[in-house]
C-alpha cells in the first residue's frame, strides 16, 4: 500500500473516530478533489484534523491543530487563532516517498451578516516558514475563502476556493486543492 494510500486511511479513521464527539464536521468536494475536517470544541479551545485528497495532482495532505477562539458566539463576528501540523504527499516527479511535514501558524475568521444572519462569509489562512517545515520543504501556505449559507440551525452549505501552496528548497513550487468547491458543514 502506498503511503497516500495509508494517509487517506490515516485520516479517514482520525476523522470517523472523531465524528462521536465533534462539534463540527464538514466535507468539500470538486471533480478532482475531497476535503474533509472536524473540529472539537472544549470551550475556548478547538482542536481540529482533517485531509484533502487532490486526484488530479495526485497529493494528498492531513493535519491536525488546536485554535484559541471567541467563545462568545451572539455576535456576528467569530475568530480562532491557532497552530496546524501538516504532513503533505506531493508526489513530486512521480515518487511517493515525498513526505514533508510543516508546522503552521494562523486561523479563522468568520462574519455573520446581521441583517441576513443566515448569511456568512469564512476564510482561513495558515503559514509554515523555513524555520517550522521539515525535510525538502523550504515553506508552504494554505488558505480558504467561502460564502456560506445556514440551511437549518445546525448546517450550513458553501461555495468556497481554497489553496495550499507548497514551495520547496530546490525551488520547485506546488499549488494544489485549489479552486472553486462546494461543500457542506454540520454542527452536533
Amino acid at each position: 500500500m502506498n503511503l497516500t494510500n495509508k494517509a487517506l486511511l490515516l485520516t479517514a479513521g482520525i476523522l470517523s473516530s472523531s465524528m462521536v464527539f465533534a462539534s463540527t464536521a464538514g466535507v468539500s468536494l470538486t471533480n478532482d478533489l475531497v476535503k474533509a475536517d472536524v473540529a472539537i470544541d472544549a470551550g475556548p479551545f478547538s482542536i481540529s484534523g482533517g485531509g484533502t485528497h487532490d486526484a488530479d495532482n495526485e497529493t494528498s495532505s492531513a493535519y491536525v491543530g488546536i485554535n484559541i477562539q471567541d467563545s462568545d458566539t451572539s455576535g456576528p463576528l467569530q475568530i480562532g487563532l491557532g497552530v496546524r501540523i501538516y504532513a503533505l504527499d506531493n508526489n513530486m516527479q512521480g515518487k511517493n516517498d515525498e513526505i514533508a511535514v510543516a508546522t503552521a501558524l494562523g486561523g479563522w475568521y468568520r462574519y455573520t451578516f446581521p441583517m441576513a444572519n443566515r448569511l456568512s462569509f469564512y476564510a482561513s489562512g495558515y503559514y509554515a516558514p523555513t524555520v517550522l517545515s521539515v525535510s525538502r520543504l523550504d515553506h508552504m501556505y494554505t488558505y480558504d475563502v467561502r460564502g456560506e449559507y445556514m440551511t437549518t440551525q445546525n448546517t450550513r452549505a458553501y461555495i468556497g476556493y481554497g489553496s495550499t501552496v507548497s514551495v520547496y528548497t530546490n525551488g520547485e513550487r506546488r499549488e494544489t486543492s485549489d479552486g472553486l468547491s462546494i461543500g457542506a458543514s454540520v454542527a452536533f
